[in-house]
């Protein structure tokens, strides 16, 4: 009966320096608070909704309505 010889080197086709990075072109998706509530208008006609809407209704659901933007300072 042999005995298995033992191997060190590393194969000929093995490399280690492949490292994956994230591209720049990919943007972090938004993920919108179903229990939040927001104020939208109507990109077409421009008009303010009197109510404000589940947030997630912004994710494409609707693509006419956009969010209101904030009135205050830094937001």
């Amino acid at each position: 009966m042999a005995t298995p010889s033992k191997v060190t080197d590393p194969a000929a086709g093995a490399t280690e320096s492949t490292t994956e990075t994230a591209t720049p072109d990919e943007t972090p998706v938004r993920k919108y608070n179903p229990n939040k509530r927001v104020y939208v208008y109507d990109k077409e006609t421009k008009e303010k909704q009197p109510n404000p809407v589940p947030e997630t209704w912004l994710d494409g659901r609707f693509p006419r309505l956009a969010e209101v933007p904030s009135k205050k300072a830094g937001k």
